[in-house]
């Protein structure tokens, strides 16, 4: 119905074991240097997987380094820079992932102030309280070695260890496997440091099994060639109120064999809440609003959203928030903007009961789309607010219609135009429905094929 349902997703679930430099019982101590006799770990080969955000301007939010049944997180690493400068040699080293048996891979630095100098330093600083110089005991900025002589200006991946494609891209919830769209994240990242990718010319060596060694010197494109193309499928949007996907799913009722282990529960950790914000920062892109109005309004009301799970895994959601009058009347106005929206006003309401409810928008995985998954997320939803939330009849439901789409299918079920996209500083319409009993309210979902049932047990939050 209304146009967001901001949500925060990986495709995998998110191990949180080694959080802040720690692994089980083994606790990260320092930045280790290549000829340091440091505790080894018998890593002969490891896997990266590497979690960004931001389809326009990628940032690295943190680092997962498996060593066989061991885990590493470095999560949201504060050396920016750091930070910076391994996504970008990482990426560009996973960009050659279609490269048989690699030999060598050497990126050099052409000039001072690079990247690769802010690597080979951080791999100096043997105090260093960064977690990404702390990840897997040091074990992680060992991949990385330096150069000989050290007055060299290039860094060589350790390849008896990492391989390009034991390294996963994972960028707002989806996989990112295509070299040119890895390549060009690299190239993001970099520009907004003001390192011209140009200026690391790459040197590449393979070695298949039948012929003899080749190699691949090669410049990088400016950011300005290599402006990123998504073509990779995105999470459904089920436009506000979606009920076009509700259609979709009444005609393909069908046996699809997920439907036993979907469930609809409430959010219990703000991992969830971050899978669930990267499926809906993915689907709405800039009209979604950030994570941390997010969890402002789950923080404050954990009964506003409804997520779907596969077994543990998010797959969607639908949020429905409760308004004071107060707020209400000025997000009716066009006074406020949906993200002025705050938690705060919200809290109120987990005892007491809500004449205004802002319904926010519906999204789904692409992988559940046109089966019995919107029925399922729609009917026990919403059955779970019905019968859990506090509702002051007559309500009024309040939504934003981002597309002429989203505007007929509104009209369809009975909301009205309450004002027009100019008056509303969000910039698109909004419209409301005005319910003055449950039954009513019950009439108008089953006419839509959206039949409620019981929920479980309400939040614990």
């Amino acid at each position: 119905m209304c146009a967001l349902l901001h949500t925060h997703a990986l495709p995998l679930p998110y191990n949180k074991s080694g959080n802040d430099g720690q692994s089980g019982d083994k606790t990260i101590k320092r930045c280790q240097n290549d000829g340091e006799n440091a505790p080894e770990m018998d890593v002969p080969q490891v896997s990266l997987k590497l979690i960004f955000r931001g389809r326009e301007q990628p940032s690295l939010q943190s680092i997962r380094f498996i060593s066989g049944p061991d885990i590493y997180t470095a999560e949201a690493p504060q050396d920016r820079d750091l930070a910076k400068a391994v996504a970008i040699v990482l990426l560009l080293f996973r960009s050659y992932s279609t490269f048989p048996e690699m030999t060598l891979f050497r990126i050099q630095a052409t000039k001072p102030t690079s990247f690769i100098d802010t690597i080979l330093n951080a791999k100096k600083q043997s105090q260093s309280k960064s977690p990404i110089c702390a990840l897997a005991n040091g074990a992680f900025l060992r991949l990385f070695l330096k150069p000989s002589p050290a007055t060299s200006r290039y860094l060589d991946i350790d390849l008896a260890r990492l391989k390009s494609a034991a390294i996963e891209i994972v960028l707002d919830g989806r996989i990112v496997s295509d070299p040119r769209l890895v390549k060009q994240m690299g190239a993001l990242i970099a520009s907004r440091k003001g390192w011209d990718l140009n200026d690391y010319p790459i040197e590449a060596l393979s070695q298949g099994k039948d012929a003899a060694p080749t190699s691949s010197t090669q410049q990088n494109r400016s950011v300005s060639e290599t402006t990123p193309t998504w073509d990779a499928p995105s999470p459904t949007v089920l436009d506000n109120p979606a009920f076009i996907a509700i259609r979709e799913a009444i005609r393909n009722f069908c046996q699809d064999g997920l439907h036993e282990h979907l469930q609809v529960r409430y959010i219990r950790s703000t991992a969830e809440l971050e899978d669930l914000w990267e499926i809906d920062n993915a689907a709405y892109g800039e009209a979604s609003i950030t994570y941390e109005k997010f969890q402002d309004w789950w923080f404050s009301y954990p009964a506003g959203l409804h997520a779907l799970f596969f077994r543990t895994r998010v797959m969607g959601a639908i949020g429905i928030w409760p308004l004071s009058a107060r707020l209400a009347e000025l997000f009716t106005n066009g006074r406020i903007k949906e993200s002025q929206l705050n938690g705060r006003a919200m809290r109120p309401f987990m005892n007491s009961p809500a004449q205004f409810w802002y319904i926010s928008g519906i999204v789904l995985r692409s992988e559940l789309r046109g089966g019995r998954a919107i029925k399922i997320l729609l009917s026990r939803g919403i059955g779970r607010w019905l019968a859990s939330a506090r509702i002051d009849f007559p309500c009024e439901l309040l939504a934003l219609a981002y597309s002429e789409q989203g505007r007929a299918l509104l009209e369809g079920f009975d909301f009205f135009k309450l004002q027009n996209a100019r008056a509303m500083p969000d910039g698109v319409p909004l419209f409301a429905l005005r319910v003055d009993d449950k039954k009513q309210l019950l009439s108008t979902l089953n006419s839509r094929g959206v039949d409620p049932c019981p929920p479980a047990a309400a939040p614990s939050n």
